[in-house]
Parts: structure tokens; sequence; C-alpha cells
């Protein structure tokens, strides 16, 4: 076997795998996972059969000398298996560079999935949090039917004895609630069955937003602080994403990448890293670049791996906040008595919060990468 046919040989073993599992679960990193245990699988049955068909050619020579002991026969089996001996270190060499573009390019689908999440997440805490819906479901004023009747009994309450709020305290809910109240039991000019039943128009607001004030203005501020922490994730994400790419050279950042999908570019990057390496591994010309090479690989996802540990628990931290939520939101005693007054803002708020408990569960579930999963993404590990 010349050594110019085995090059030619290794050229073709070198070949990238690019397949894809046939079977999706729906979810999404759970089927990147999947897609890179059936690469590295593709890749490995690939390597193997090569290997044995070069392993099946050492053992040959090894008993062919048993067979002939001349000089010169050993001298031309001891050449041809140091050849093969070299050609299947190298093929191990090639495999794990194969190995590591697929672990690698994983890893950047990852990145882009979960920004997705956290771009989706942030969106919604946006909408949840709005300060001015929360305001306007618990505070009264924002009632007609209390404004309305906040004027009657100003209106017609006593001018010597009565006073007037100020623009301050008059949007205030306590100090209008206590004014109103004041206003209709101090006033002698109503009737004492227009005021049961004036009381009886406005007593489910006034309920409402007495139970239901401080828990709503609860979950303003957590979401506020809820939207905070998952700025603070994507401004996370994105670091890692400038990190991760700097080794195979690629300076754009990640929001840029993603508005002009540019993912493209990043796996014509990787195939120039890759190739590189491969190279080096071969020719042995520089074996600390290869060293480095490897290490900013390993780093990269060992980096990816642990911001995955950042994104689960604040994923975990916010399902917490929202299941208390929805038990905030379903302790108001008194909502299928008072069910014509709620605001429509309350039921549309409560849908939405059990519907992001159930996101939690699904859409932004924390990724769960354990055992051999953990070991195929951050070691390539494989049966080999």
């Amino acid at each position: 076997m010349s050594r110019y046919f085995l090059l030619i040989l290794l050229c073709i073993f070198s070949t990238s795998q690019n397949g894809f599992a046939k079977f999706k679960s729906g979810n999404e990193i759970e089927d990147c996972l999947t897609d890179l245990n059936f690469e590295i699988q593709k890749i490995n049955y690939s390597y193997a059969n090569k290997l044995h068909i070069l392993r099946e050619e050492l053992e040959l020579l090894n008993s062919s000398l048993k067979k002939d002991n001349s000089d010169n026969f050993n001298v031309q089996v001891i050449k041809s298996r140091i050849i093969i001996m070299d050609s299947i270190h190298l093929l191990k060499l090639l495999r794990a560079a194969d190995i590591d573009k697929v672990r690698y390019s994983k890893g950047i689908e990852i990145i882009k999935i979960l920004y997705e999440k956290s771009l989706a997440l942030d969106h919604h805490f946006t909408t949840v949090n709005t300060l001015n819906d929360m305001h306007k479901i618990s505070n009264p004023n924002n009632f007609k039917e209390f404004a309305v009747a906040r004027q009657q009994f100003e209106f017609n309450s006593n001018k010597r004895q009565g006073f007037n709020l100020g623009s301050i305290l008059g949007e205030n809910m306590y100090a209008s609630i206590i004014h109103s109240m004041i206003s209709l039991f101090s006033n002698d000019n109503i009737r004492k069955s227009d005021k049961t039943k004036m009381l009886q128009e406005i007593e489910c607001i006034m309920d409402f937003t007495l139970q239901m004030y401080n828990d709503l203005n609860t979950v303003y501020f957590e979401s506020v602080y809820l939207k905070k922490g998952n700025r603070e994730l994507i401004i996370e994400l994105e670091q890692l994403f400038i990190d991760y790419t700097q080794p195979i050279k690629y300076g754009i950042s990640l929001r840029k990448c993603r508005d002009s999908d540019d993912w493209l570019t990043i796996n014509m990057h990787l195939d120039h890293f890759i190739n590189r390496l491969k190279f080096l591994r071969s020719s042995e010309l520089s074996q600390t670049e290869v060293t480095n090479m490897q290490i900013d690989l390993d780093f990269s996802i060992d980096r990816l791996l642990h911001f995955i540990g950042t994104y689960n628990s604040f994923i975990n931290e916010s399902r917490k906040f929202y299941e208390k939520f929805a038990i905030m939101l379903d302790s108001y005693d008194n909502e299928d008595l008072c069910n014509e007054k709620i605001p429509q803002e309350f039921k549309t708020l409560k849908k939405s919060i059990n519907l992001t408990i159930e996101k939690f569960d699904h859409t932004y579930r924390p990724v769960e990468i354990t055992g051999s999963k953990m070991k195929q993404l951050l070691y390539g590990v494989g049966e080999y």
C-alpha cells in the first residue's frame, strides 16, 4: 500500500458529515441534542469502518511476519506497519476534528434557540407589567360606577361640614374611598334607601380594589424585577456569543447576526477553523497551535454549559414567581359574587399568568443536559 494511496484515502475519510435525525420531539433544544447524538454516532460509524479496514491490514502484516522471517521482508513489513499505524492515528485525529465541528455547531444552534426564547420572554414581561393597566384595574377611581357615585356624594354633601380632596389625594385609592364613605354617610340630603342603593352599586368595586390593590402592585413590581433579570440574561447571552465565536474569527454581534440571518457565514468560519485544525494535526507543524485551538473550542462549549445553568435557574425562579402570582390573583374571595363588576383586564391577566406557567413548563422550560448528553456536548464522547 503506497503512501500516496493512503493520503488520497484519508482525504476521502475526512469529508465532513452532514446528516440530521429524522424524528423530532417538538422541543427545539431536545431535538438539537438528539441531532448531536445522531451526528456523533454517524461520524463514529463512518470512521469505524475505515479504521476496521486498516486494522485488518495490520493484522495481516503481523501474521505475515510469523511466516517469513527474512530480513528484507521484515523491513518492508515494518515500513508498512508504520504507515498503517500512522494512518490509524491520523484517522482518529480527523474523527476528533469532525466531532469537534458538530459539537461546536450544535452549540451555536443552542445559543440561537435560547436567544429567541429570551427575547420572547422579554416581550411577555413587557406586556404583563404595563403600569397603566395595573393602575386601571386596581384603583376604584378608574371605574365609571365609582366615579359617578363619588360625584353624587360630593355634589349633595353638606357644604359646611364636607370637604373636597386635592388632586393628589383625589387619585389615591384609600383616600378617595374614605372620603366617599364619609360623604355618603354624613350626607343628610340623601335618603337612606338611596344610600343603600348607591352603596350596592359600588360595593363590589371597593371590595375588589381594596383586596387586590396590593396584590396587583406586587405582580407589577415583581414582573419588572423579572424583566430586568431577563434583560441581564440577554446581555450575558450576547456576550457569550462574542466569546463563543471569537476562536473562529467571527466578529458580528448576536443581535446583528440574527437580524441579518448570517448563520451561514458562521458555518464558513467554522469550516475554515476545522480545516486548519485538521491540517495542523495531520502535518504536525505546530502542536502548540493545535493545543490552543482545542482549548478554545472546549472553553467555548464549557461557557455555554455554564450559561445553560444560569438560564435554568432563571426559568425556575420565574416559574415560582408566576405560581405565586396565580395564587394571589385566585385569592379574591368574592369573585363569583362580583363577577359582573370585575374588570375584563383582571380576568385577562389571570389567564395570561396561567398560560405563562404552561409556557415555563414547555416553551421556556429549563434545558436538561445530563448524563450522556452532557458528555456528548462537553467532550464529544461517543462509541468509538
